[in-house]
């Protein structure tokens, strides 16, 4: 593994671990990026509920939308490759299952951030 991969990695997992403390302070949503009635009642992005992919977009950019001129080190790509590693099919998906918990998706995201850091 190169010293780029590792930072890359590692940096991706710091964004993992980002998307899981905001997934704990503004909630888990459910069928969007982010809960689009409070950003529609004037709740700014940042502060909105978000799902699995939302709070690693919001960990990475700021607020949980992709940005209009992605880096070309595109980190948030690395933390949900890393991330749908564990949840056996696109995130989105098993974000929404109805069973899902904010437990389990903040379990996911920092067990993802410690495997890229074992890796790295």
């Amino acid at each position: 593994m190169t010293t780029e991969t590792q930072s890359r990695a590692i940096q991706a997992a710091d964004v993992l671990d980002k998307a899981a403390e905001h997934l704990l302070e503004v909630g888990l949503h459910k069928g969007y990026l982010y809960d689009e009635e409070q950003a529609d009642s004037g709740l700014a992005l940042n502060l909105c509920r978000v799902d699995v992919v939302g709070a690693i977009l919001n960990a990475a950019y700021g607020k949980p939308r992709y940005p209009a001129d992605e880096p070309v080190i595109n980190l948030t790509d690395v933390a949900l490759a890393a991330l749908e590693e564990k949840g056996g099919k696109p995130l989105p998906a098993w974000n929404d299952a109805t069973e899902r918990t904010v437990d389990e998706v903040f379990d996911a995201l920092t067990g993802a951030a410690a495997r890229l850091r074992e890796s790295a």
